[in-house]
């Protein structure tokens, strides 16, 4: 394997265990001496915990934050439409009350005889006593009402139709959340690959320059050769650059291991790291573009998510033709009240406000005369479904396109990267002459510079569309809407 690899410090203690002595009774009666413990064993620095990018990957959608919020906000959604289906019933309820009045009885024999109330004489008080001198006595009172809507259930069906279909469009795109998580593990994950192979190169070729380098010194010290100090210094400087690339190759493997920490995520996840395996070309034949466009547009989440939004609002325009019918609701009211101290009446005709028992049911018809209102919520209505209708076949139109460059794009990296392999098999065997003339003092250390520059410049090139190209492929399989695919 061809990787820097990573030092761990690990200190252990260990501790010989001294043969113990039969145990003998103290003179004085007392117990042997305890032998002294052995010191503990020190921790070492934590495990690095290496992972393949399939684990990454499930790893992260796993962990995923982002995911979880989507799956909490449908959850609201879901809660919504409840909310919906139960608003026609908020409208039953049922109250109680209760305070003192002061006491009173009637003789209802006279009302019979007479058509007239008047006190009674066992009465706690007159008819014409002052309430201030009275008894005051308990009243209850206990009503339950409610109106059960009947027209009113079709907006409400249609409201609910319209939440359902948009609850659905935000499960469509929960796919693409995670086709994004797992882009995102692999784009880093190829990251930190490439930008270690080509640490690796920089300081295989650093190991040729640097003997290059002496050679020339010592040249320039024994006054042979043709070389001169310029020489010398152009090499120092060439030397400086190396190390000048592999610090800001160390900054991208740095940047993108924590990239892929933050997404992996878990208790561990400072301890993460990838297997040191050197980077290659993922393996893999490329179908006909076609094949991807025709994939794209039965898979793409947001297609999805498109056609159920559209029957979303399909099922908002026909809310709002509802809105134009009247209400028609079954009202019913029930209503008791009981007062110890006060005579019930008992006669129907008259009203009695402290004992009292009836129940009453009826239609009840209503029409709200804001119909200007309702014409231009339709009209809004409708205006949105036809915006997302185009919407929707724009989205066709941008999803073959973004399919189209992306498959122009990996299938040119492959090309170039072909091309490239050809460049780097010539400028090794330039390095390699170069290298050979110089330390047989036949050719000059300017052609040893040259070479290593010109294999750096290649080397990066294909370190860089390699990991291009790897990546390329997880963005092709996302925009043709393929999830659950890893391609090592």
């Amino acid at each position: 394997m061809r990787t820097i690899p990573l030092v761990l410090a690990l200190v252990s203690w260990s501790a010989v265990a001294a043969a113990q002595e039969p145990e003998t009774e103290d003179v004085d009666g007392g117990a042997p001496e305890a032998q002294p413990e052995p010191p503990a064993a020190a921790e070492g620095p934590p495990a690095v915990v290496r992972l393949t990018l399939a684990e990454c990957t499930a790893r992260a959608v796993a962990n995923s934050k982002e995911l979880v919020a989507e799956r909490h906000r449908l959850d609201a959604m879901q809660a919504q439409i409840e909310q919906i289906w139960w608003a026609p019933f908020s409208i039953i309820g049922a109250e109680a009350g209760f305070s003192f009045v002061p006491d009173q009885c009637v003789d209802k024999s006279i009302l019979q005889t007479e058509g007239r109330l008047i006190s009674c004489n066992g009465g706690a008080v007159a008819a014409e006593e002052d309430y201030s001198t009275s008894e005051w006595g308990p009243t209850f009172q206990l009503e339950v009402k409610g109106v059960l809507p009947i027209l009113d259930f079709v907006r409400v069906t249609r409201a609910q139709e319209a939440l359902e279909e948009a609850r659905e469009a935000k499960a469509a795109q929960l796919p693409s959340v995670e086709q994004q998580v797992r882009y995102n593990v692999e784009r880093a994950y190829h990251a930190i690959v490439g930008a270690r192979e080509m640490i690796y190169t920089l300081g295989e070729g650093k190991k040729k320059l640097v003997k290059a380098r002496e050679l020339l010194e010592e040249n320039l010290e024994k006054q042979e050769g043709t070389e001169t100090e310029t020489d010398l210094i152009k090499l120092k400087v060439f030397e400086a650059q190396i190390g000048f690339m592999e610090q800001q190759t160390l900054q991208i493997e740095r940047t993108a291991l924590a990239a892929l920490r933050f997404l992996v995520g878990g208790r561990d996840a400072a301890r993460v790291d990838i297997p040191e395996d050197p980077q290659t070309m993922i393996e893999r034949s490329l179908e006909p573009l076609d094949a991807y466009k025709q994939r794209a547009l039965e898979n793409r989440p947001e297609l999805e998510a498109l056609r159920h939004a559209v029957k979303a609002l399909e099922a908002k325009v026909a809310m709002r033709k509802a809105e134009f019918l009247p209400s028609l609701g079954l009202v019913a009211d029930w209503r008791y009240g009981v007062t110890p101290g006060r005579t019930d009446i008992g006669n129907w005709l008259l009203k009695d406000s402290y004992n009292y028992n009836y129940f009453v049911v009826a239609l009840a018809l209503s029409y709200d005369l804001d119909v200007g209102l309702d014409i231009y919520k339709l009209e809004e209505a409708k205006a949105e479904l036809a915006a997302l209708t185009a919407d929707q076949g724009n989205a066709l139109e941008a999803i073959v396109l973004e399919v189209e460059t992306t498959y122009v794009e990996v299938s040119s990296t492959r090309d170039s990267l072909m091309e490239l392999e050809k460049s780097k098999r010539l400028a090794k065997g330039w390095i390699a002459a170069a290298v050979q003339s110089h330390a047989a003092g036949l050719g000059p250390a300017k052609e040893v510079k040259d070479a290593l520059k010109e294999y750096f410049q290649i080397m990066a090139s294909i370190h860089k569309l390699t990991g291009e190209y790897n990546v390329g492929l997880a963005k092709l399989d996302k925009v043709a809407g393929v999830l659950g695919e890893v391609r090592e």
